[in-house]
């Protein structure tokens, strides 16, 4: 729990408030002293670090910067495909389940309906058997939405035919090549196809807090020690604005994973903000990952780990370009390593990083982070500490009592295609990170004003800090990410 007592050493529970802090609010949380205590208690806060997903993307170099909220990019797919057939006939008539029929026998055409114009004359196509295989005969005719092909066993043979289940509706066609007489006036097309588009919002994100004057100048029971600098302050000032950036950054590194999309395909949404604007949200980096990548398990197995990643980048990516990064929680790495160690233990290791002793007292030892496997593939764990965070992941293992969200495993291609990161984080020129103060009676940095000279924004009694970015993540080619996601159910 989370305002549960720490150990014998701790004097008294946490409390908590939130919004403006006055110096009332500031005693009723033992944060003030009076000047003649001399006794304090040291607290040192744990470093804010940037998240990991900071980290491999504007912490390397890749960062987007855009001009306006809205932004697209393209993904090309590959250029061939297999296409439809609708119907076939042969001899005059539709060829039907059950057929006893021999089409195409004694160089006999053979007439597909096709849901797209794909092939030229003396295109050499493949059914779903690759084994029978027809050449086109001269142009298609349109009727209707289909395109009519006549077609012919390419082997030449009298007695060839294709066999009735591979013409019937919903089998499909491939090109396997092009073959031509001499003297010949004919050829193949070119097939194209146009990238898709995906779209994005960037999110605008804020977060202020107030102090009251009096609270500027109050002196803490709590010493707060700077964990880098060594800097300590007794000044609650010091203290909320060091807690209002760690808490920013973390928000902001938050939304950035699980922020949902929230605009209708025009662009627009309904979602609106008090002054009647409308309130746009991205999509987060797991909401950009394709549904079909997402698969769940109940029990991490070897097995399941290299299927999954086969399947992940079988015919997309190649063999030199399999190398995943996972996120994944303190559970995720602890079933990962308990995966290999079991899978270990059926091979002689040699590699002196895990074992250590001689003859029969060999010891394996270490956390295994990185697993390679058969084709290439290269799978290496890195800590995201976001999804062991116990506030925010309130689902629990029914057994370990961890949180469920820290067994999730995303596989994300950190990689670069053409030059260009496939994960960046996407910001609003001049507004990645933007941080002012209104003044009041005093001021950060400068303190109270002391003259009828000293301008300020207001006449309240204390200063407000602001904190705003505009900023999304982008995933340019989601095909080749993907997701591990505990079941319980």
């Amino acid at each position: 729990m989370i305002n549960s007592v720490l150990n014998g050493l701790q004097l008294y529970r946490s409390k908590w408030f939130s919004d403006l802090v006055d110096e009332n609010m500031l005693s009723n949380a033992l944060m003030t002293r009076p000047h003649e205590v001399s006794t304090v208690l040291s607290y040192i806060f744990g470093t804010y670090e940037s998240s990991v997903l900071d980290f491999l993307t504007s912490g390397l170099g890749k960062t987007l910067t855009v001009e306006n909220r809205q932004y697209e990019w393209s993904v090309m797919i590959d250029h061939d495909k297999a296409i439809e057939i609708y119907q076939a006939e042969w001899a005059g008539a539709t060829i039907a389940p059950g057929d006893d029929k021999q089409p195409g026998i004694g160089q006999s055409p053979i007439q597909l309906y096709l849901k797209e114009k794909w092939f030229g004359p003396g295109a050499i196509i493949a059914f779903d058997d690759r084994e029978f295989q027809a050449r086109v005969a001269g142009q298609p005719f349109q009727d209707g939405d289909y395109f009519v092909y006549t077609v012919y066993v390419a082997d030449g043979q009298a007695e060839s035919y294709i066999p009735v289940d591979l013409l019937l509706a919903g089998s499909k066609v491939s090109r396997e090549g092009s073959a031509y007489e001499e003297y010949s006036d004919e050829s193949d097309i070119v097939n194209y196809n146009t990238p898709f588009k995906l779209r994005n919002h960037l999110t605008t994100m804020r977060l202020s807090y107030d102090i009251t004057g009096s609270a500027y100048s109050s002196k803490m029971v709590i010493e707060m020690k700077d964990p880098k600098s060594g800097k300590s302050s007794y000044l609650w000032s010091d203290y909320q604005e060091w807690l209002a950036i760690r808490q920013w950054y973390q928000t902001i590194d938050r939304f950035l994973v699980y922020s949902k999309y929230n605009s209708s395909a025009d662009g627009t949404t309904d979602l609106k903000g008090t002054n009647g604007r409308p309130v746009y949200i991205g999509a987060g980096l797991l909401q950009q990952i394709s549904p079909s990548n997402r698969q769940y398990y109940t029990r991490l197995t070897a097995d399941l780990l290299e299927d999954y990643l086969f399947n992940l980048s079988y015919n997309i990516l190649a063999k030199g370009e399999r190398k995943f990064v996972a996120l994944t929680g303190e559970m995720g790495m602890k079933e990962f390593d308990r995966v290999l160690k079991e899978k270990a233990s059926g091979y002689q290791l040699v590699d002196t990083k895990f074992v250590s002793g001689s003859g029969q007292e060999l010891t394996l030892g270490g956390q295994f982070t990185t697993y390679k496997m058969l084709n290439g593939i290269e799978l290496t764990l890195k800590h995201f500490p976001l999804y062991d965070n116990v506030v925010y992941n309130r689902k629990l293992h029914p057994i370990s009592g961890k949180p469920l969200e820290s067994y999730r495993m995303t596989f994300i291609d950190f990689g670069s295609r053409d030059g260009e990161a496939n994960v960046q984080k996407v910001v609003r020129k001049d507004r990645e990170m933007s941080m002012w103060h209104v003044a009041g009676s005093v001021a950060p940095g400068t303190g109270h004003a002391k003259s009828s000279s000293t301008l300020r924004a207001n006449s309240k009694d204390g200063y407000t800090v602001n904190f705003l970015t505009e900023q999304g993540i982008m995933i340019k080619d989601p095909t080749t990410s993907g997701e591990l996601i505990m079941d319980i159910e």
